[in-house]
């Protein structure tokens, strides 16, 4: 959570070799507005290189990278990607749109502009934590931020990265008044998700395919293992309150989407934590998992290499309820995905999560314990174990009711990526594209 990267500078004045800028010239005139034969084109004049993490990318980023970059160009607009994450040593080629590669920065920014003159972008924008972005190597391509804000208030250092864009892109409610508070023009463009994928479908097959009991009460949790100084998911106080929970009530069983945090980096050892708290852990392979399991983590092997969608509609069917109680989010993928499925959730009513609860309990901020992140100058929350507790017990009371569930897919369909696209997508491109041709007309 607290990287620190170096700064790396382009300067847009050094000439490229005679070989690459014969090849940037010959591309940008093969995407001009106007052919040389006088006939006219449709072709959008906004050129876009989306920089964010790669489309096959097992993570949040790479998500919705899969989503909205093909229906952007749907809509007409030349796009090209640079994979900051997923990709590197060299281009790929996805149909038509190009994917670029990392550099040496850990984020692209040594390669943010070059890689968008390349393919002949006049914009770029930026799926990512924005206070890691260096706008001065945009090389003078416009830059639109497309970024989260998980805390209170708007984060010093993200307000100071994205004050230098043409006009930032929030993702959440939360975040638009966030940033509306430090004075920002933005627009807002949600997350997305595929509900002609993400839908209900029998929970008792479902659990069959998983190798899931069918008789118990199942709490799930979505969400990534990276980073430990906090863990931004509060994986702890949402395990400790499942315990308490389970001591309750033994025919709950708690299955947790994640790095088990056994095999290194920067992650917590779930492992280890489950263990002291007394509770038996084991692994979802599609095989009837034992009795006297407590706590199942995903398939560590697969997780790796990439869940298909079909196995989290299962997932998120499966489960009684969805737990995300997070001490911030810029969105909450998962809470939207498990109720495009029918699955109420619980999760906590700060930052942007309060907003994505259309079926289901939410823990209001005064049970909470507020956490002062340097890094940030900004707060997050720590939610009371009891608090967890107590919206579990009221879950458990209203296991299998399908007044909820009915509620908590009618509430995602707002968020379909078919429907963002067109209501948000849409109006916000083409005002970036109004603009720039002012711009170049002037």
């Amino acid at each position: 959570m607290t990287l620190r990267t170096a700064r790396v500078t382009y300067s847009k004045r050094t000439p490229p070799i005679p070989a690459v800028r014969k090849r940037e010239a010959i591309e940008r005139e093969s995407m001009t507005d106007q052919p040389a034969d006088g006939t006219l084109t449709t072709e959008k004049k906004l050129r876009i290189n989306w920089h964010s993490n790669a489309p096959w990318a097992n993570t949040g980023y790479g998500n919705q990278t899969r989503l909205f970059v093909p229906r952007i160009k749907e809509l007409g607009y030349p796009m090209s990607i640079t994979a900051f994450y997923g990709l590197q040593g060299g281009k790929l080629q996805l149909g038509d749109v190009t994917v670029y590669p990392v550099g040496k920065h850990p984020y692209g920014q040594d390669v943010l502009g070059s890689h968008a003159i390349h393919s002949g972008a006049n914009a770029i924008i930026t799926l990512m934590d924005a206070w890691v972005v260096q706008p001065e190597n945009t090389l003078g391509v416009p830059w639109f931020p497309w970024f989260p804000i998980d805390s209170e208030p708007m984060p010093s250092n993200v307000y100071a990265m994205v004050k230098q864009a043409k006009k930032p892109i929030v993702m959440s409610k939360y975040g638009k008044k966030q940033a509306e508070a430090m004075g920002l023009d933005v627009y807002y463009v949600p997350h997305g998700v595929d509900t002609k994928v993400f839908k209900p479908v029998d929970r008792a097959e479902a659990r069959d395919r998983l190798g899931f009991p069918r008789d118990k009460f199942i709490v799930g949790m979505v969400a990534a293992n990276k980073g430990t100084t906090p863990p931004r998911k509060a994986f702890h106080e949402q395990i400790a309150a499942f315990k308490a929970f389970h001591m309750m009530n033994p025919d709950t069983l708690l299955y947790i989407h994640t790095d088990d945090g056994t095999h290194g980096g920067d992650s917590l050892d779930l492992q280890k934590f489950c263990k002291v708290m007394g509770l038996k852990t084991g692994y979802v392979d599609c095989k009837p998992l034992p009795d006297d399991i407590d706590v199942a983590f995903v398939d560590q092997y697969q997780n790796q290499l990439g869940i298909p969608d079909a196995y989290m509609v299962d997932i998120y069917n499966a489960f009684d309820v969805l737990l995300m109680c997070s001490m911030g989010e810029g969105f909450g993928i998962p809470l939207v995905e498990a109720q495009a499925c029918g699955c109420p959730v619980i999760t906590g009513e700060w930052t942007a999560m309060g907003e994505l609860c259309f079926s289901g309990w939410k823990v209001s901020k005064a049970e909470t314990t507020p956490y002062f992140i340097q890094f940030y100058d900004a707060f997050q929350f720590r939610v009371k174990e009891e608090a967890v507790v107590d919206r579990l017990l009221k879950s458990y009371e209203m296991r299998g009711n399908n007044e909820y569930r009915s509620r908590a897919r009618d509430g995602a369909l707002a968020y379909d990526a078919d429907k963002v696209t067109e209501k948000y997508w849409k109006p916000v491109l083409a005002d970036i594209e109004a603009h720039l041709s002012e711009v170049k007309s002037e």
